[in-house]
C-alpha cells in the first residue's frame, strides 16, 4: 500500500513538472512555426544568422530573400536608434549574394557582408557594377575557410580581396591556423547542401536554438537597468572608444604583416592575385570626437611594412579622413560601427583604380573564353 501511494505521488509530481515545463518546450516551436522569423530581432543579421548549427556551409540560412526595417547594432530599441529599410539575398551556400559567380572574391567581416546596408549597397554589388565582373561576397569568413572550400578549387577566382575592420586585423589567423575546422565545415556543409531535407532540418534546429523571446527579454532587462554595450561621445556611438586608437608594438606589426604575406603567398601558389583592404575604425576617422582626440597610427605603420614585403593593398584612411574632416561627409551610421553606403562607394572607387584591378578588367577571363569556345563548337 505504501509503495502504491509513493508511486502515485511520484507520477503526480512528474505530471506537475511536465506541465510546468510544457510552455518552455512549446514556445520555441511557436517561434519557429507560427511567428514571423524576425519577430524578436532588430536586424536581418540576427534573424538568419546560423546560431548553433555551425556545420552548415555558410554563416546565414541559404536561399533567403528578406526585407526589414533595421536599427544599428550599438543602440537598438533605444531613443538613439536610426531606422533604415534594407533588403537581403543569400545564395545556396548561405552567403550574402544573388548568385555564386566569382571572378573576384571578397573575404572579410560584417562590413563586407554589409551590416545595415541594403543588398545593392554592399561592396560586392557596387564593385560588380563598376568592374563589369562577377564579384562574390565570402563573408564573414577567413582565408583558411576559403582555402578549404572545394568549390573555389574547382572554379577559382582571378583575384581575392581580403578585408578587415581595423580593430580585427591583429586577430587575423595565419594560413593553416584552425585549418582542420574549415575542412570539416566544408565536408558537413556539402553534405547538408546536397539534400533539401537536411537543409530544412538544420535551419529548423538552428532557429529553435535561438530562443528569440528569451534573448529579447534579457536585452530589455539589461537596458532597463542601465547596462549598455556602446560608448557615446558627442552623440556618436563607438565600440571601443579611445582604446581603438592605441599604439601597437613593432613585434605586433611584424606578426600581422607576416600573416598577410602568408595570404599573398598561398594565393600566388594557386595563380590568384591578392589585395588587402583594411577598413578604418570609426574611432580612427572620428578621432576628434574622442575625449583624448588621439590619432590612430596603426594602419600607416602596418602598410609601410606591407610595402617592404611587396604585399598589395588599398589604403582607405587618407580618403576617409579628408571626406569627413574637410567636407563633413558621414561615413558611418550614428548608431553603428560599420561603414555606410557612402564609404562603400569610396572603397569601390579606390579598388577600381588599383593597378591590379584595372589589369583584371583589361584581361579577358580565360575560363569564360574556354566555356564560350566549347559552347560554340557544340553548336
Amino acid at each position: 500500500m505504501t509503495k502504491d501511494i509513493q508511486d502515485k505521488g511520484a507520477k503526480r509530481l512528474l505530471r506537475k513538472l511536465f506541465l510546468l515545463a510544457l510552455p518552455f518546450i512549446l514556445w520555441p516551436l511557436v517561434e519557429v512555426f507560427v511567428l514571423p522569423m524576425n519577430y524578436f530581432t532588430f536586424r536581418i543579421w540576427e534573424t538568419i544568422s546560423v546560431n548553433s548549427m555551425r556545420v552548415m556551409s555558410g554563416p546565414f540560412y541559404p536561399n533567403v530573400h528578406m526585407q526589414m526595417e533595421e536599427e544599428g547594432e550599438l543602440a537598438p530599441r533605444t531613443p538613439y536608434a536610426q531606422k533604415r529599410q534594407v533588403e537581403w539575398y543569400t545564395d545556396a551556400y548561405g552567403y550574402r549574394n544573388r548568385d555564386t559567380k566569382n571572378d573576384v572574391l571578397l573575404i572579410g567581416d560584417s562590413n563586407i557582408t554589409g551590416a545595415k546596408l541594403s543588398q545593392e549597397e554592399t561592396l560586392a554589388e557596387v564593385l560588380e557594377r563598376k568592374l563589369g565582373l562577377d564579384v562574390y561576397s565570402f563573408a564573414p569568413a577567413t582565408m583558411n575557410r576559403f582555402l578549404a572550400t572545394d568549390r573555389f578549387q574547382e572554379t577559382p577566382p582571378q583575384l581575392v580581396i581580403v578585408s578587415s575592420i581595423e580593430r580585427r586585423i591583429p586577430d587575423l589567423p595565419a594560413v593553416g591556423q584552425n585549418g582542420i575546422n574549415s575542412k570539416v565545415r566544408n565536408f558537413t556543409g556539402n553534405l547538408i547542401n546536397s539534400s533539401r531535407a537536411l537543409t530544412w532540418l538544420a535551419v529548423t534546429a538552428d532557429r529553435i536554438s535561438k530562443l528569440g523571446l528569451y534573448h529579447r527579454t534579457l536585452a530589455d532587462i539589461n537596458r532597463a537597468f542601465g547596462n549598455r554595450e556602446y560608448i557615446n561621445y558627442n552623440n556618436e556611438f563607438f565600440i571601443e572608444g579611445e582604446y581603438a586608437n592605441r599604439e601597437f608594438s613593432e613585434n605586433d606589426l611584424n606578426h600581422i604583416a607576416d600573416v598577410l604575406t602568408g595570404y599573398r603567398d598561398a594565393l600566388d601558389e594557386r595563380g590568384i592575385r591578392f589585395i588587402f583592404l583594411p577598413i578604418p575604425n570609426k574611432e580612427n576617422i572620428y578621432y576628434q570626437l574622442l575625449p583624448n582626440q588621439k590619432k590612430a597610427t596603426f594602419l600607416p605603420r602596418l602598410l609601410q611594412k606591407l610595402d617592404k614585403r611587396g604585399v598589395e593593398y588599398v589604403d582607405l584612411q587618407p580618403a576617409f579622413r579628408k571626406l569627413y574632416q574637410q567636407q563633413k561627409v558621414q561615413l558611418y551610421p550614428t548608431d553603428d560601427a560599420h561603414w555606410n553606403e557612402v564609404a562603400v562607394q569610396v572603397a569601390a572607387k579606390l579598388l577600381t583604380n588599383h593597378a591590379t584591378v584595372a589589369q583584371l578588367q583589361a584581361t579577358p577571363n580565360q575560363a569564360k573564353e574556354k566555356n564560350m569556345l566549347v559552347e560554340y563548337k557544340e553548336e
